[in-house]
């Protein structure tokens, strides 16, 4: 939007029981390390449990522990008016776009941002997450237009100090066919190494004088579309959760260590 043998263990390989706690303490912290290392409850959101549907500026679409908000485009949102700007559609019936060109290659269901508008993701439980990577293209507004550059993918990431973060990608052009497909994004490590409470997504098209741009005084009348699939994302957990974690396997290991002098003086007395 994959992945036991039993071993022999010779009595030579066997730890003496003065060390048995330690051993655990250590495997207990090596535990740690490796969980903190990589991010939990990372998925790849492709919409295909998702029935084709369309949405307004305003609505919100729940999808995998992701809110996702449409935005209206910014003409709309300056007189508080209520817009189409969002779709499920299907990438494999020729009749989900009827006038837009839309983009080649999916093989499944893909998100569409219509009309200026945009959308924004957070986290229904409100952790922050990640953005690894996705699949974009750009919607044309009609077919059989020039292959050039129409305009740009924008993303602004909110971080939890209220910091925001944007990059821009370009569209992807035209394929042989005259169609536009969709193409995997190269993000800047950078950018996909924050942890994002919020993530907005939107497009600015290039104008007469070359600048790129959606905005109230520089519209891009309805032509800033594009299309979002296999969006990599991760949840980030909190830091509470690795202390609670640490603190379990902290006791473990007390209690290896005790049963481990429970073990020593039974021998002691048994000699």
């Amino acid at each position: 939007m994959n992945r036991l043998s039993h071993a022999r263990v010779s009595p030579a390989t066997v730890n003496p029981p003065a060390t048995r706690g330690r051993s655990t303490v250590f495997a207990a912290f090596a535990t740690v390390s490796v969980l903190a290392s990589a991010p939990a409850m990372a998925g790849v959101l492709s919409f295909d449990n998702l029935r084709p549907d369309v949405y307004a500026s305003g609505q919100t679409l729940n999808t995998s522990s992701y809110n996702l908000l449409f935005l209206a485009d910014p003409t709309t949102a300056a007189g508080g008016g209520v817009s189409g700007v969002g779709a499920i559609l299907d990438g494999r019936a020729g009749s989900s776009c009827d006038i837009a060109a839309c983009p080649q290659g999916a093989t499944g269901n893909y998100l569409a941002i219509l009309n200026d508008g945009g959308v924004n993701f957070a986290r229904a439980d409100h952790q922050a997450f990640t953005l690894a990577g996705f699949d974009y293209s750009f919607i044309a507004p009609v077919s059989g237009l020039p292959n050039m550059n129409w305009g740009q993918l924008q993303l602004s990431g909110t971080l939890s100090n209220g910091q925001v973060i944007s990059t821009s990608l370009a569209f992807p052009g035209q394929g042989s066919d005259g169609n536009y497909h969709f193409q995997s994004a190269s993000l800047l490590s950078g950018f996909s190494n924050y942890a994002f409470t919020g993530l907005t997504f939107n497009a600015c098209i290039f104008n007469d004088t070359g600048v790129c741009s959606n905005s109230l005084d520089f519209p891009a009348f309805n032509q800033g579309q594009f299309a979002l699939d296999n969006i990599n994302i991760s949840a980030v957990p909190e830091p509470s959760t690795y202390m609670l974690m640490l603190a379990g396997l902290g006791a473990i290991g007390m209690l290896s260590r005790r049963r481990t002098g429970k073990f020593a003086m039974s021998t002691v007395q048994g000699a």
